[in-house]
């Protein structure tokens, strides 16, 4: 199940962005952890799924993905 992470973001409206990584939550935290406070490595779920660098310092918190109803209807039809 993939992972969202909710990073803080001051110059943002609403102080927060999210993204969704194709890693599973213990993946996420396991990465987490191994690196201390350097930044690691992750693949964000786009279009083309890229790799990306990750700023621990920067995470507020994470979760497991789970699609909303809707949009998973939406998506499915498209």
């Amino acid at each position: 199940m993939p992972t969202r992470i909710v990073f803080v973001a001051p110059g943002v409206k609403g102080g927060v962005l999210t993204q969704v990584f194709v890693e599973e939550p213990n993946q996420v935290y396991d990465a987490f952890m191994a690196t201390g406070a350097s930044p690691f490595k992750l693949t964000a779920r786009t279009r083309r799924e890229e790799v990306v660098y990750v700023n621990p310092s920067t995470i507020a918190y994470w979760t497991a993905y789970v699609p909303s109803r809707a949009r998973a209807t939406t998506e499915a039809s498209e």
